[in-house]
């Protein structure tokens, strides 16, 4: 009927064979498990051979790659567990074809289009290329190894097996397909395009030789060759006995035509084929023959045109290019046709029985119906069947109350969450108990023996001197310590052992049902939540999501972290839960980080979600909970939470006032101070991202925090709070890094172009000559021994910063000269000023104090 029906539509005007072949495979293939079925695998056999008849192998292939994409689970949402877990490697992965082939003569057809679908597949995944460029890499890798790299490489969600890659599929197909069939040319070829492949140029590498034997190591591997080798002598063997044979034409061939010209007693002629065939595939078979048993195809690259005829040297060619033509001049044409008529004759003899043929028939049913009824009545009466027992589900549904309702998701999270907090109490209890048993145990152990003082009694034989009887054995009392076990402490010993065995044993037993159904019951209600949210923005499933979030880390605990089982599950659960509800939350930065500072052991869990950037006006107050939490025992969580702050973003994006840049550069100046002038090894690592933050504000909009900076910077360093670092890196940003490298130095730098451009620096000379002066005066011990021994540290830097400062002054202050006349009123003057400014600069330094009030 099926075949009928392609035939049927495929001629003019008719919808076509491709639609009728898409609708019978979309319709047999309904049912689950459909490649189970051997009768829907004998009809899917006969709808692939008439698509390869019709050339239409495409559409049939298209819907079985997307089933096959199905069953792989390539759709459909992963849920939280399903996430940790995953797919193991290695794993059989589904398939239309159970085992390695299908070897009846009927499914070779249906075989031939799920293979070709299959190999598609493999294709898209590139994991044969993948599993072919390791194999080429190392020469010392088997098949097993490098599908295993393979895998790590591709981390495809789905993997199949190394057995269902194609170059052993068709292996297995080439062996199982009858000699007679007309595909099993083609099966070959597909098998000899994978196993005589030359793909070293690909990747580029030399051109060696073929690389399928690499593929056939292992003992079943070569069996399965070995198999290969037999299978062309048995089709050779069969198609030479064919050939033989005389071929008689049929008087007349049936037509697809013809309606009902046939009788019961009249047969169809036998069938043979051209025996000019047969010789070919004679011949075929033997050229594969010398193919698989030449090992230097295998190991060296060859010169093709170099090889003898009977190695047809082009259509080898062909093979090792896999090029996608399939040789149709070697299938059995006249056989299909015939097999063709034969099946459609049969349904159009169906289609013509007469009226009184078909009652005769009804008849003969209605009898045969009658003859079960009867003899089922002689048996006795079948039981009914048991009564359906309502099951109860194991895990609850979600109430839909609980995805808007936040007090109903804490009460049904409470009692799920306290179930897994538990079990992490009740195996670090476990687990505590033993480590304590253990430590008893090994300070009981030195004591299980213990050396006792002894008198042991010895008797020494004579045997007499010069001819004299001995008197009799010498009696020599001997004290020494032997060695005793103590009976109590061995008692005492036996017994951990029981203890830590059985408590081994409890820890090994599978948990109770209770905390798988708490742990789905919370992923469910957590993955509906998700789902909710996505499709609807709703602001109360957000608030719902949101305090999800907090009471699933207020179960975490010393207990659940330490408990990798638990940890990882409300890892996971925060995960999820942050990523959605919280990163990039503007109202939620301040909990986060309150959160965290509160609890340190959090911060690994959930300093992921804590985006201060998402909130820019509250950016400088969330830094200073940060700086100000600043201590020894924090800094790897003080750390981790400056790595959140993108100040270049917030900087250029948000364009914040001046007061808040101004704010935010005295914290940071707050926060080198508590480094102090040599931080800590513990503090090193936040002091580099404070340095960092410190340059940023400066750089931004230069020269905005210029005077803020160098005010700051002063004041600390005549106290001796700041790192002499700080110097270098704000000199650094003032383009002052060339004499920081002993370089030649540049007086017109690029701080000091734009400090002559916005302001003078003759100003900041002034500046700091005064500010030296008052520090001079304003302190005793300065004024009697000198500012050098409060600046020591920084000596350096500040002589590098002034060097700058009056080269920068020298050269102002000539290119005004020489816009004057030599030797004029005008030029003494400004060289005067200079000078002046210059002894004003060093005079705290190097004058002595006469008074108090001035020098």
């Amino acid at each position: 009927m099926t075949q009928s029906h392609v035939i049927e539509s495929s001629r003019p005007g008719r919808v076509g064979a491709a639609a009728v072949l898409e609708f019978w495979v979309s319709l047999l293939t309904q049912q689950n498990m459909w490649y189970r079925d051997k009768t829907v695998l004998f009809l899917m056999d006969q709808i692939c051979c008439a698509a390869f008849t019709h050339h239409q192998e495409e559409c049939v292939q298209k819907l079985l790659y997307q089933q096959h994409k199905t069953a792989l689970g390539f759709h459909g949402e992963r849920g939280v567990l399903s996430s940790i877990v995953g797919w193991f490697s290695g794993n059989a992965t589904p398939s239309f074809i159970e085992g390695q082939s299908l070897s009846a003569n009927i499914q070779v057809w249906f075989a031939w289009l799920v293979l070709n679908m299959e190999g598609v597949f493999e294709e898209d995944s590139q994991l044969r290329r993948c599993v072919e460029q390791e194999l080429l890499t190392d020469l010392n890798l088997s098949p097993e190894q490098a599908w295993k790299k393979a895998q790590q490489r591709l981390k495809l969600p789905v993997t199949p097996s190394l057995q269902r890659m194609q170059i052993y599929r068709w292996a297995c197909q080439a062996v199982a397909t009858p000699p007679d069939h007309p595909l099993l040319p083609l099966v070959w070829q597909k098998f000899l395009q994978l196993y005589l492949r030359q793909p070293g140029p690909e990747y580029g590498l030399a051109a060696g030789g073929c690389i399928g034997q690499r593929f056939f190591l292992s003992s079943s591997q070569v069996a399965l060759l070995k198999d290969l080798r037999q299978k062309i002598q048995e089709v050779s063997d069969f198609h030479h006995a064919a050939s033989q044979a005389l071929r008689v034409p049929p008087p007349q061939m049936p037509s697809s035509d013809s309606q009902g010209d046939e009788s019961p007693g009249n047969l169809q002629p036998p069938y043979l084929t051209s025996p000019k065939l047969h010789t070919e595939l004679v011949r075929l078979f033997g050229v594969f023959g010398l193919w698989l048993d030449d090992e230097m195809l295998q190991k060296q690259e060859v010169y093709l045109p170099s090889l003898p005829p009977e190695y047809e040297p082009h259509r080898l060619a062909q093979v090792m290019q896999r090029q996608q033509v399939p040789w149709l001049e070697f299938i059995d044409q006249e056989r299909l046709h015939y097999d063709g008529i034969e099946v459609r004759s049969l349904w159009e003899k169906v289609q013509s029985e007469p009226t009184f043929l078909q009652a005769q028939s009804h008849t003969f049913m209605g009898y045969a119906r009658e003859r079960i009824l009867e003899n089922l009545q002689k048996h006795p009466v079948p039981q009914p069947a048991p009564e359906l027992q309502p099951q109860k589900v194991p895990v609850a549904d979600i109430p839909t109350k609980c995805l808007t309702d936040s007090r109903a998701a804490a009460e049904l999270l409470k009692q799920d969450l306290g179930i897994l907090q538990d079990q992490a109490r009740l195996a670090v209890a476990c687990e505590a108990q033993q480590v304590a048993l253990e430590l008893e145990l090994l300070e009981s152990l030195p004591l299980l023996y213990k050396n006792r003082p002894e008198q042991v009694t010895m008797t020494l034989e004579c045997k007499g001197k010069g001819g004299q009887p001995c008197q009799g054995p010498a009696n020599i009392t001997v004290s020494c310590e032997k060695l005793q076990k103590q009976e109590a402490v061995h008692s005492q010993i036996a017994s951990l052992r029981r203890d830590i065995k059985k408590l081994q044993t409890d820890a090994m037993a599978p948990p109770h049902q209770g905390l798988a159904q708490a742990a789905v019951h919370t992923e469910n209600f957590i993955t509906a939540l998700v789902n909710l949210y996505k499709a609807q923005k709703l602001p109360t499933v957000q608030h719902v999501g949101v305090a999800t979030f907090y009471q699933v880390v207020s179960f975490v605990c010393e207990d659940t972290l330490r408990h990798p089982p638990t940890r990882q599950y409300f890892s996971s659960c925060a995960e999820i839960l942050g990523q959605v509800f919280i990163q990039g939350n503007a109202a939620e930065c301040g909990r986060v980080l309150k959160t965290i500072l509160g609890q340190r052991r959090l911060c690994p869990l959930i300093s992921p979600f804590f985006t201060p950037n998402a909130a820019p006006d509250q950016l400088v107050f969330l830094y200073q909970d940060v700086v100000t939490s600043l201590d020894l025992d924090t800094t790897d969580v003080i750390f981790m939470l400056l790595t959140k702050f993108d100040l270049i973003q917030w900087l250029t994006e948000t364009n914040p006032i001046f007061s808040e840049r101004t704010r935010l550069l005295e914290l940071v100046h707050g926060a080198l101070c508590v480094c102090g002038k040599e931080p800590e090894k513990e503090l090193l690592t936040p002091f580099h991202v404070f340095t960092k933050h410190w340059t940023l504000i400066l750089r931004h909009h230069f020269p905005d925090h210029y005077s803020d900076c160098l005010r700051l910077l002063m004041n600390s360093s005549s106290d001796q709070l700041l790192s002499p670092e700080c110097w270098k890196v704000t000199l650094r940003v003032l383009g002052c890094n060339e004499c920081l490298c002993g370089c030649q130095l540049d007086v017109l730098s690029y701080f000091f172009h734009f400090v002559s451009l916005f302001s003078k620096v003759d100003e900041t000379i002034e500046w700091l000559s005064e500010y030296f002066l008052r520090s001079r005066l304003t302190k005793s011990d300065l004024r009697s021994f000198g500012l050098y021994s409060a600046w020591a540290p920084y000596i350096t830097e500040v002589v590098y910063f002034w060097e700058h400062l009056i080269g920068s002054l020298i050269n102002i202050q000539a290119s005004n000269c020489a816009r004057e006349s030599v030797g004029s009123s005008k030029t003494l003057k400004s060289l005067q000023n200079l000078h002046s400014k210059i002894v004003k600069l060093f005079s705290p330094w190097i004058f002595p104090l006469d008074t108090e009030d001035g020098r």
